[in-house]
C-alpha cells in the first residue's frame, strides 16, 4: 500500500481595530523579513476552533475572541497542500505593545497596519493566502462558527 498524503491544515486570523489590521513579522525559510497575519497549523487532537485560539493567543501574545469564519482556502503547490481556514478575530484587550507567546521564537514583530500598507508590500507578505484572506475581509464574506462542526473530541 502506497503511502496516503498528507495535507497540512492552517488557520490565520484578522484581527482588525482602528481600520488597522494586527500583522505579525518573521524570517521566511530563507532569512527574508515577511509578514502576514497570525496563523498556524492545527496540532494533532486539535479541532480547528481550539487551534484558531491558541495559535491567535500566541502569536499576538493575549486572549483573542473568534467573530466569525470568514472563508477555507485550498492552496496548491508543488509539493504540498495546504487548507486555510481564516476567520475574523477580535482581541479580548487591546494592548499598547504586543509581546508574542510564540513557542517556536520565529515571531520578529507583533504590528498595526492599514490597508494600503499591507497591499503596497505584497512582495513581503509570508504567503498569497495573505491576500486571499484580505480580499474576503473586506469584500464583507462572513460565515457563522457554527459552519464548522466539531465531532471527535469529546
Amino acid at each position: 500500500m502506497t503511502k496516503r498524503f498528507m495535507p497540512h491544515c492552517t488557520v490565520a486570523l484578522l484581527i482588525e481595530h482602528n481600520n488597522k489590521i494586527l500583522m505579525v513579522e518573521e524570517l521566511d525559510e530563507y532569512g527574508k523579513r515577511v509578514f502576514g497575519i497570525p496563523a498556524g497549523h492545527v496540532d494533532a487532537q486539535e479541532s480547528i476552533i481550539q487551534a484558531a485560539i491558541r495559535e491567535g493567543s500566541e502569536e499576538v501574545g493575549c486572549p483573542i475572541i473568534l467573530e466569525n469564519l470568514i472563508g477555507v482556502y485550498d492552496y496548491v503547490k508543488e509539493n504540498e497542500t495546504i487548507l486555510r481556514f481564516c476567520f475574523k478575530a477580535r482581541l479580548e484587550q487591546v494592548p499598547d505593545s504586543f509581546t508574542p507567546n510564540d513557542p517556536d521564537g520565529e515571531i520578529l514583530a507583533v504590528k498595526w497596519y492599514d490597508k494600503d500598507s499591507i497591499f503596497a508590500n505584497k512582495d513581503k507578505w509570508r504567503t498569497r493566502l495573505v491576500g486571499l484572506c484580505l480580499q474576503d475581509y473586506y469584500n464583507g464574506q462572513a460565515f457563522p462558527l457554527n459552519l464548522i462542526k466539531v465531532t471527535g473530541l469529546e
